[in-house]
């Protein structure tokens, strides 16, 4: 630690370094970061015990690392060298270097620390003068909610700066060491960091982002005694048995395979934020090439790695995805099994968040039931069909609507999602005003899904409305499909009793269902993710909402 406040930056090493992270039998903790939690325990405690020592010492014999590192703690460098452990690395003749957090960072994270505390003892003195005084004061429940406040600030800048900042100090005191010796050292260097135990698994993950290989060492310790009873103890022996386990975890793999030339980036990007380590793309998937890339996964995962493993069938044309995504799921057999998810180009979350979000608006409105309404569905593409399926699965007396393609046409998509979809749905066509309206007029929901800049709602056609009246649009780009319904609109009184819900609020239930399904599908291991599946985790996430609403209160002091 130098004269003045050193900078954080840690750089990978330069040479391959290979540590290990030695689990020592405490925590070195940093006593003004352990605010409500354990007290500490007494210092002669703190100290390794006689076996683990003997471990240590057979452990660098055995590995013979370059160097060792240790958290300094609230220890001074003196203390640090003068350390049993120390003392075993210096006869080992091993470079042994303290690490931690710099002096003057943690002092000037500290005094932010403090200043709360301050505030907090000033506070709960001014209650307790309170209490003393058995008078009903104004401001006692301004002050009982300001000491929450107060409470929750320091005990979450403390943990903030114990489980990120200091890891991250330590990892760059440990890199640091490995860059001093590396000069006098081959190719690969080999470290001990000697770790406290709530610090293993944090800086596993730190190093190992910086590309340093890790490998925990956990000690099993066994225990026997000489005597008849606890007043009668007259030896213990210790056994040690070190348990060595590989920081290499199975990455989560996601095979996005695509039906269409070019994969959308939406999802790619979507499928890294919900937590996947790898996403790998196929385009121009088809049935037979399915089912080769499915085997190949399967098989050079085995039974632990698939279940980290997760496809994502996409793609335009909604009958070519759930041909590759029905395919998918045959090829895979226990315990070869893992999670399959289908979302034709955002068509099943679309769809699932716009009915979500009509339900949702019936209740919040006082409505019937969305499964008691009549609604029409404007526009025969991937979401409007697979939102006509969803509505008359719920009992909806459910139309699809087509703008230009004819009767014919839209009949025939009809009878198709009837018989794929065992639903019952009528095709209707209207590409005038005039037939816009009646459908319009003869429907409690409109649900319009329509080509991008396509308006076919205009402010004639709203005002001759019946009501109640809920429309719901998923075109963000102008000019918008419904006027006077811009796409942050929610709920939007469009004229009296008729309202309205944005694209850009649907958009916003639609990318929380990816997130959430994405999220699921990888921790999960195993499931098909169609989209029913995403209708009713739309309902639940919506569900959750009302369970937990924003409440502001606010305290004035008197």
């Amino acid at each position: 630690m130098g004269s003045k406040m050193e900078t954080l930056e840690i750089k990978s090493p330069t040479k391959k370094v290979k540590v290990f992270l030695v689990e020592k039998e405490y925590d070195e903790s940093i006593s003004e970061l352990r605010h409500n939690l354990e007290e500490s325990k007494p210092k002669l405690l703190q100290r390794p015990s006689p076996s683990f020592q003997r471990f240590l010492r057979r452990f660098i014999l055995n590995n013979k690392p370059h160097f060792a590192t240790e958290e300094l703690g609230e220890r001074t460098k003196e203390e640090f060298y003068q350390s049993p452990l120390a003392k075993i690395f210096r006869e080992l003749k091993i470079p042994f270097f303290p690490v931690d957090i710099d002096d003057y960072a943690k002092s000037y994270l500290l005094s932010e620390i403090d200043e709360l505390k301050e505030q907090l003892n000033s506070t709960l003195k001014r209650i307790k003068e309170m209490e003393n005084q058995k008078v009903q004061n104004e401001n006692l429940e301004y002050l009982t909610e300001y000491v929450r406040y107060l409470e929750y600030e320091i005990e979450h800048k403390s943990e903030q700066i114990d489980r990120e900042v200091r890891v991250n100090w330590i990892a760059k005191g440990i890199i640091d060491s490995s860059e001093k010796v590396a000069k006098d050292s081959e190719d690969e260097l080999v470290g001990i960091h000697i770790c406290s135990p709530s610090y293993m698994t944090l800086l596993e993950k730190k190093l190992d982002a910086l590309g340093v290989y890790v490998r925990q060492v956990k000690v099993k310790y066994s225990y026997s005694f000489e005597g008849k009873d606890y007043h009668d103890i007259r030896s213990i022996n210790v056994k040690v048995k070190p348990i060595i386990k590989s920081s290499k975890r199975l990455p989560y793999i996601l095979f996005f395979l695509n039906t269409d030339e070019i994969a959308s980036p939406f999802d790619v990007c979507m499928a890294y934020d919900a937590g996947f380590d790898v996403v790998n793309t196929y385009n121009n998937v088809s049935v037979d090439l399915a089912k080769r890339l499915v085997q190949d996964a399967m098989f050079s995962r085995g039974p632990k790695g698939i279940k980290r493993t997760c496809f994502f069938i996409g793609g335009r044309d909604v009958e070519k995805v759930e041909k590759v995504a029905s395919t998918v799921k045959d090829t895979m057999m226990s315990p070869f099994k893992t999670s399959v998810i289908v979302d034709p180009r955002g068509a099943y979350t679309t769809a699932a968040a716009m009915v979500a979000k009509a339900e949702e608006a019936l209740r919040k409105k006082g409505f019937k039931d969305l499964s008691d309404k009549s609604c029409a569905v404007f526009g025969t593409g991937p979401v409007g069909r697979i939102a006509s399926v969803l509505l008359s699965k719920l009992g909806c007396k459910t139309f699809i609507v087509s703008l230009v393609s004819g009767q014919a046409y839209v009949a025939n998509v009809a009878n198709n999602i009837n018989r794929k979809y065992s639903v019952f749905v009528k095709g209707v066509f209207a590409p005038t005003k005039a037939e816009r309206l009646k459908i319009m007029l003869d429907s409690d929901v409109v649900f319009t899904a329509v080509a991008p800049g396509t308006k076919i709602v205009d402010g004639d056609m709203l005002d001759k409305l019946n009501i109640p009246k809920l429309f719901i649009d998923v075109n963000a780009v102008p000019p918008y499909t419904i006027e006077r319904l811009q796409p942050k609109d929610e709920l939007k009184e469009l004229k009296p009793g008729v309202y309205g819900i944005g694209a850009l609020v649907v958009g916003d239930l639609k990318y929380r269902t990816e997130m959430e399904l994405l999220r699921r599908a990888r921790l999960s291991g195993g499931g098909f993710y169609d989209f029913n599946y995403c209708f009713n985790l739309a309902r639940e996430i919506l569900k959750e909402k009302e369970l937990l609403p924003e409440i502001s209160v606010t305290l004035r002091r008197i």
